[in-house]
């Protein structure tokens, strides 16, 4: 008959409790693994955050990046450098030149000369020799050097040792202008300079070859042959004389330049050059000459180390357009070379002519001489 089981105490006693327990345990494990994956998926949601945070803040970067680059492509392009101010005094050159060509027949004229007696030696330009030489002996009492004074010092001739000595006799009172021994060369003459740089013009190229003639005088066949003469021998004085009167005239202060030099100075640059290198006349007029000009244009860029600083400050179209400057200059430069040359070939010329008259005029004469002979003798 069949068998029913209501109780069994093992199961009651040890199979029950054990599955018991096993539950448990699941019951933590699946608790567990609930908790590390919630963790998980937190961790996961922060490093997408921390993730998606990086990627805006290189977008923002990069953006910011390329606006600095943008902005400073533009400063390149359009800022202008402070160098510039020094620009200006290129715009003048041609003005500057103009004036120094103007003041050359103020000088032949005496109007730009103070010293009285040189004003009136330049402008005679026909007088007895002995006028002239005994003029020449007095102006030179004001150019006495210290050799000459050892001499004869004290008397009229050399009364004492001259601030400018030799001023009247020596080259460099052109090219550099007067002063004492071992004073530094100027372009932008003085007065006292300007006046020192003519006599040595008359007393090198302006010598009277002859007095002038009297109005009866020039009545004459004679005396109009002297004046013809006299008229040749000017035009041959006045060649002569145009180097060193065009250079004299390039050194003096142009009025020209002073508003640009203001400008100019205002570049620390320029302003350390001229103070450094600027003739002591240009630094108390604020006005330079035409050569000064130029020696001031060509040093400050070449022989000066501030202008290395400017230099490098420069990019871009700036650093362009100073090249286009610095090639300009050198074209007027050139121009200049190229006049001057003009000039010496004309000067050349006129030497060539008189080297040819001197050898020719004797062998013509001779030879007209034996026509007129040879005529008379037929006749």
């Amino acid at each position: 008959m069949p068998v029913e089981v209501t109780q069994s105490l093992p199961v009651t006693s040890q199979v029950v409790p054990a599955l018991t327990a096993i539950n448990a345990t699941l019951a933590q494990i699946a608790a567990t693994e609930f908790q590390i994956g919630s963790a998980i998926n937190q961790n996961s949601d922060k490093l997408a955050a921390m993730l998606e945070e990086t990627a805006k803040t290189q977008r923002d970067y990069d953006t910011f990046a390329r606006k600095t680059e943008r902005l400073e492509t533009a400063r390149r392009s359009y800022t202008v450098p402070d160098s510039l101010c020094s620009e200006s005094t290129s715009g003048m050159v041609a003005q500057v030149a103009a004036s120094s060509t103007a003041m050359q027949s103020r000088l032949v004229g005496g109007s730009g000369i103070a010293n009285k007696n040189i004003q009136t030696a330049i402008t005679t330009s026909a007088e007895p020799l002995d006028q002239e030489q005994f003029r020449a002996a007095a102006i030179h009492a004001d150019y006495c050097s210290a050799a000459e004074h050892a001499v004869y010092g004290g008397t009229p001739l050399c009364p004492k040792i001259a601030d400018l000595p030799g001023g009247d006799n020596e080259l460099r009172s052109v090219l550099s202008g007067a002063g004492k021994s071992g004073n530094p060369p100027v372009l932008t003459f003085t007065q006292a300079q300007t006046d020192a740089a003519m006599m040595y013009l008359k007393n090198t190229t302006q010598r009277s070859a002859g007095d002038q003639l009297k109005k009866g005088e020039a009545k004459t066949a004679t005396g109009q042959q002297y004046a013809g003469l006299l008229n040749q021998h000017q035009a041959i004085q006045s060649a002569a004389a145009h180097p060193q009167l065009a250079m004299i005239a390039a050194s003096q202060a142009s009025p020209q330049t002073t508003a640009v030099l203001k400008e100019a100075l205002q570049t620390p640059s320029a302003a350390a050059y001229f103070a450094q290198h600027a003739s002591p006349e240009a630094k108390r007029t604020a006005a330079l000459s035409e050569r000064e000009l130029e020696f001031f244009e060509v040093g400050r860029r070449y022989a000066n180390t501030d202008y290395l600083t400017d230099l490098q400050a420069m990019e871009g179209d700036n650093l362009l357009r100073e090249a286009i400057r610095i090639q300009n200059l050198q074209n007027w430069l050139l121009f200049g070379i190229k006049q001057q040359l003009q000039e010496s070939n004309i000067i050349n010329g006129q030497q060539l002519g008189l080297s040819a008259d001197q050898e020719f005029r004797p062998l013509l004469q001779q030879k007209r001489q034996q026509i007129s002979a040879g005529v008379s003798r037929n006749g």
